[in-house]
């Protein structure tokens, strides 16, 4: 049997409208962004002018309502996405993450006039000898120390600073969640990211 030749349009025809953009393909400008905030927070790490090297971690404080600090950022895994804080044992925030593990970092560039918040699953381990190895010695003396940290003393120098490397401990921050918000003069963009949909970001009204 001849094969028949495929239909073509009649004479005259007006052509369909071209094919749109496909809506699940990523997102470039998406992709681009949240490449952008792990470098940032890399470059926290190496860098401590950066304005990473110190974000605030806020945890649900133990006697209720929130507690937020400035923290050193001491490691950031963009393929595990995980950040890693240092802290003494005996801190209050440690007893905030055993009632409730989950945390929120912000970081704010103030040059870049861009905010990162990133919502984290936060697990604590005892810092082994090899970590406490590379804590340069004036900076030992924030793990340890007596009395323990937030205790009410009779005047300033009432307290003993000498540094225990038995309080020592890692905290592991799991990110989950990555709320970036960019100021601009003209108009603010906002996304989202979240561990759940393999970090394929969403747009979100500032």
């Amino acid at each position: 049997m001849d094969e028949q030749a495929p239909p073509t349009s009649a004479p005259g025809a007006t052509p369909g409208p071209a094919p749109g953009p496909d809506p699940s393909a990523p997102d470039p400008a998406l992709a681009a962004l949240h490449r952008d905030v792990w470098q940032r927070l890399r470059r926290g790490v190496a860098d401590r002018r950066a304005p990473a090297r110190h974000p605030v971690l806020a945890t649900q404080a133990e006697a209720g309502g929130g507690a937020a600090r400035v923290v050193v950022l001491r490691g950031a895994d963009s393929a595990a996405a995980t950040l890693e804080i240092h802290t003494d044992a005996a801190s209050a925030k440690m007893r905030d993450l055993a009632t409730d593990p989950r945390a929120t970092l912000l970081v704010w560039d103030a040059r870049a006039r861009l905010q990162i918040r990133l919502r984290a699953t936060v697990l604590a381990a005892p810092g082994d000898a090899a970590a406490w190895a590379r804590i340069p010695q004036p900076a030992r003396r924030a793990y340890g120390g007596h009395p323990a940290p937030g205790t009410p003393i009779p005047a300033p120098d009432a307290f003993d600073p000498a540094p225990d490397p038995a309080r020592f401990t890692v905290l592991t921050c799991t990110v989950e969640q990555i709320d970036v918000l960019r100021l601009d003069d003209a108009m603010h963009r906002r996304a989202l990211f979240r561990r759940e949909d393999g970090w394929r970001g969403q747009w979100l009204a500032p």
